[in-house]
């Protein structure tokens, strides 16, 4: 994933990598639960679901965390479907909000319900159903997100998806 952004840096700056991790597989794998500090940040911490936010979904800068980390991540990401990665413009903390936006969608029958877009198996059944303009506008803020589908490396982009 550093060489794709680096590559893209190439021609589109500033650009920055995050995955974006389940808090319960991340803790099974590897034994101690995300916490908040520098370089995490959880999606569900400011919303109703904030008790839960050590099994929900955090967003981890992948520059302040360091390459030894990131790779420990990527192990995690082939272990379990547990890790995504974005790379975006936007800092830690304004991607999380903008991620946050989406964590609730309307059923049909106007009962709420958590989208788990942070699930790789789930945001490759998002991307397959949204229309054209549902996708730009979900994915409006991402320049691409990477993600493990049937142990191949695809990428879901606002015009694109190799799901």
């Amino acid at each position: 994933m550093v060489t794709r952004l680096e590559q893209l840096q190439q021609s589109i700056s500033p650009l920055r990598l995050y995955a974006l991790v389940e808090g319960a597989q991340y803790r099974a794998h590897f034994g101690e639960p995300c916490v908040t500090r520098a370089g995490f940040r959880s999606l569900f911490a400011g919303t109703q679901d904030a008790a839960l936010a050590h099994a929900g979904p955090w967003l981890i800068d992948a520059e302040q965390i360091g390459a030894e980390f990131v790779e420990a991540l990527a192990m995690l990401e082939h272990a379990a479907p547990a890790v995504s990665w974005l790379i975006a413009p936007q800092t830690l903390e304004g991607l999380a909000q903008l991620l946050q936006l989406n964590l609730d969608t309307e059923l049909p029958d106007g009962r709420s319900a958590l989208l788990r877009f942070w699930d790789p198996r789930v945001l490759v059944s998002l991307a397959e159903v949204l229309e054209p303009v549902q996708r730009e506008t979900f994915f409006a803020h991402i320049h691409e997100w990477h993600l493990l589908h049937k142990g191949q490396r695809v990428w879901i982009g606002r015009h694109h998806a190799q799901a």
